[in-house]
């Protein structure tokens, strides 16, 4: 059979001309690298950046790794690399297994290698780059800082003190978009890199940023820095304080507003004085006894008492010529004396104010689109209970309504949508265009092989016959199959007990009954047109071309 195709085709490929040749040629050459390049379009994977900002020591290890592991990689200018979406996950882990991106310095690694042969100027300086590196990843690590480079310039040791120069080291960092180094933040900075070399001092330490703002000069100003670094505190805790009241009613609006319905701004006042206050009070109406002294004096006297002239004589030398007597007579006394000391009750109270105490709070909130009195009154009441609001102290809370403008944001989103659809539709158009343009080869080629095919019919003989063509060549040989087909009971059991298909069976009978007649030497117009018909009939009804070759093996049995 191959044989048989093969001859064919030489013999059809000899009979064209040369224009057509070219052009079967060109055609073919066109549909297979078309298919090849769909069939490669379809099959590339989408690929994402997995690394972007990279320097180009760490964008060559990279490389180098994703080489290695065979992973298919795209490279965007020399610091973004793109991989395969599917795999961007996997490489970021693989690649932080391997100590990747190193952030363009070299830490202590550099040491891990051997040392054979290397020369002590050497070790000092590798020494130097691998300490610089350390200090770029810890400084890099920090929050605030995007980038980081650090110099160290260590002098030759000298034998007198005197006339040793200083170890000193320059920072350059980049901060991330929108933010800014405090004071605390920098001079955290200095005394981390004066602590990690050996000599040097906060003093040495110069700190600058890319635009070349000097964020330390170096100098030794803490007397002068100090009032400015304590007023970056204050400053810093009033406003994260601010900032506290403002996520808290942010967050309490959003639930009850929605998202983007108000608009909310804070203003923290704090007190940084030290006071120590003392206070005395003093109640009236409370006494305390302190002390009480109690003095009793009694005396009692009965009968004769002595007597005389008062004087001199009487403290004579008793003489009983000079003695006199007085009458008998009695006395009696008594003496009660009482002292109390009372003590004033008396309250005294130290009270210590520490710095940081919230002295005012203003709060401003705006609403998007509300009108009713009622319910802006109950979220001005909701938001002070929220915020610490207090009116004794002289807090300020204002509430209002306005109608937003969201143009802006549904501009943004719609031209974002936009651009999302054109995209869209343009891989939807490349994917239709490219099936389109292959359907229209493959029609023009089939298009021009049957009309090649018709004009060299002489030239084909097929090699498979269809059922048609069979059952035709059975009847030309004698065989009584229109009988059969219209009178398929006396064989046996009905077989078509449907009736579209009973329709269809008469048809094909009465075709091939009327063929029958036809001279079997010679293939008319009309056998033609007849072949065409049971052709089209076995493509559109198969099962009774089925029941009619069935019926023509039970009759040859």
């Amino acid at each position: 059979m191959i044989d048989q195709l093969r001859e064919q085709f030489t013999a059809f490929w000899k009979n064209q001309s040369s224009t057509r040749k070219a052009t079967l040629i060109t055609l073919t050459s066109v549909t297979i690298v078309a298919i090849v390049l769909f069939i490669r379009w379809a099959n590339t994977p989408s690929y994402e950046v997995a690394f972007s900002g990279l320097s180009e020591t760490d964008a060559g290890l990279i490389v180098e790794q994703l080489q290695t592991s065979d992973i298919p990689f795209q490279l965007q200018g020399s610091g973004t690399i793109l991989v395969p979406a599917d795999d961007v996950y996997t490489v970021r882990l693989q690649m932080a297994k391997d100590g990747l991106p190193q952030g363009g310095s070299v830490g202590y690694e550099l040491f891990s290698g051997t040392s054979l042969g290397m020369t002590e100027f050497t070790q000092r300086i590798n020494y130097q780059r691998a300490l610089e590196g350390e200090l770029e990843r810890t400084i890099g690590s920090l929050q605030t800082v995007d980038a980081v480079r650090v110099h160290i310039v260590t002098p030759e040791k000298s034998l007198l003190t005197s006339q040793q120069d200083p170890t000193t080291a320059s920072v350059t960092v980049r901060v991330g978009s929108g933010q800014t180094l405090s004071s605390p933040q920098v001079k955290s900075i200095t005394h981390l890199v004066a602590s990690s070399v050996e000599g040097l001092t906060p003093e040495n330490v110069v700190v600058v940023d890319i635009n070349g703002n000097l964020l330390a000069s170096g100098q030794s100003d803490d007397s002068m820095s100090g009032s400015a670094a304590a007023a970056d505190t204050h400053r810093a805790a009033e406003v994260a304080y601010a900032m506290e009241i403002e996520n808290n009613i942010n967050a309490l609006l959003d639930s009850v507003l929605g998202p983007n319905s108000s608009v909310v701004k804070a203003s923290v006042l704090m007190n940084w004085t030290e006071k120590q206050i003392t206070t005395q009070a003093f109640d009236p109406e409370t006494e305390a006894i302190r002390s009480s002294q109690v003095i009793n004096e009694n005396y009692s006297a009965n009968g004769d008492a002595a007597g005389g002239i008062p004087g001199a004589e009487t403290n004579l030398p008793e003489d009983e010529t000079m003695l006199t007597t007085t009458e008998a007579s009695s006395s009696d006394y008594t003496r009660t004396e009482e002292i109390f000391n009372y003590e004033v009750t008396q309250t005294e109270t130290l009270e210590l104010v520490s710095p940081g105490t919230v002295s005012k709070i203003s709060l401003s909130v705006m609403v998007d689109g509300i009108t009713d009195t009622a319910e802006l009154e109950t979220l001005r009441t909701t938001i002070a209970a929220a915020a610490g609001i207090d009116a004794v102290r002289g807090d300020v809370l204002a509430v209002e309504s306005l109608d937003f403008d969201h143009s802006y944001f549904e501009t943004q989103a719609e031209e974002i949508e936009q651009s999302e659809k054109t995209a869209f539709y343009w891989q939807i158009g490349e994917i239709a265009a490219a099936v389109l343009i292959l359907a229209a080869i493959l029609w023009y080629i089939q298009r021009m092989l049957a009309n090649l095919r018709l004009k060299s019919s002489k030239e084909w003989t097929p090699v498979f016959q269809p059922v048609s063509e069979m059952a035709l060549s059975d009847s030309m040989a004698g065989v009584p199959v229109s009988e059969r087909i219209l009178q398929p009971e006396s064989t046996g059991p009905q077989k078509f007990e449907d009736k579209e298909q009973g329709q269809v069976s008469q048809s094909i009978a009465a075709s091939v009954k009327k063929f029958e007649k036809v001279q079997p030497k010679e293939h008319t117009i009309e056998e033609k047109e007849l072949q065409k018909q049971i052709a089209h009939m076995a493509q559109e009804n198969p099962s009774s071309i089925a029941e009619i070759i069935h019926l023509w093996l039970s009759e040859d049995e």
